[in-house]
């Protein structure tokens, strides 16, 4: 999509959609309800013959989440990757966030000529829901990148991480899950404390950090918040918690020739 609803990007780009769950932050995952609502299958990985090209088309330099609706080293996705980041590497004017729950399949399944100089546009980053997952940031560390980060969304646990760990991360950010009410796909409550937590061990370190969401357990039962997923700040967002930061980088995009 040209332009995103997602607090912390631009605009989203899905060179391939569909995704397979692969750890609990994956329960109620947007992209399955999405899909499912749409009668597809969000199982299927399929290429997109719409939006595979569609940063080509971008002139003015966007941040871009890629593959919002799928995972960008998803197997599945093997075949189509390599024309992905040469449509990637051709638009150094955007900057693209890349996520994954991956992380061991990050670094064979980077470009051949990859380094900070020919992808300095590029962040790459891994999800961690709770402790337990905290171990994908340690595959962060097998690359050179000009960014790294985590999404500790939707959060499910408290998180304390290591002076290690905290030096790999380059940029974080933080959310609770957002879902329906009733029925398949709804959403669990993260605890302000566990917020919290993580927040005063970025700041500690100084490391940016961007406060994406309270979610939708908090709009309903606390604090009444302008949207369902607790994502809008205003006048009922706590004050405390209206932090949004992003990374420092010497990088302004420029085309490449």
């Amino acid at each position: 999509m040209r332009n995103s609803n997602i607090s912390w990007t631009k605009s989203t780009w899905n060179p391939w959609i569909g995704c397979r769950k692969v750890s609990k932050a994956c329960k109620f995952c947007y992209m399955h309800r999405i899909l499912e609502k749409g009668g597809a299958n969000p199982n299927t990985v399929i290429k997109s013959t719409v939006s595979f090209n569609a940063p080509l088309k971008w002139e003015k330099g966007r941040k871009i989440f890629t593959c919002s609706m799928s995972d960008f080293f998803i197997e599945e996705a093997d075949e189509w990757r390599e024309e992905a980041w040469k449509v990637i590497k051709q638009t150094r004017q955007h900057t693209y966030l890349i996520l994954t729950k991956r992380p061991e399949r990050i670094k064979e399944n980077l470009p051949i000529d990859w380094n900070s100089e020919n992808y300095p546009h590029v962040w790459i980053g891994v999800t961690v829901e709770d402790q337990e997952s905290v171990g994908r940031i340690h595959y962060l560390d097998e690359f050179g990148c000009s960014v790294k980060w985590v999404s500790f969304e939707p959060l499910l646990g408290e998180v304390y991480l290591t002076g290690k760990e905290l030096s790999i991360i380059d940029w974080a950010v933080i959310g609770g899950e957002s879902g329906n009410r009733k029925g398949k796909y709804q959403f669990r409550k993260s605890e302000l404390s566990w917020f919290m937590s993580l927040m005063y061990q970025f700041e500690k370190e100084d490391t940016p950090y961007f406060f994406k969401q309270f979610g939708t357990w908090y709009h309903y039962n606390q604090f009444k918040l302008k949207d369902w997923k607790g994502e809008k700040q205003c006048e009922n967002f706590p004050k405390s918690f209206e932090i949004r930061q992003y990374p420092k980088t010497n990088y302004y995009g420029k085309k490449a020739h």
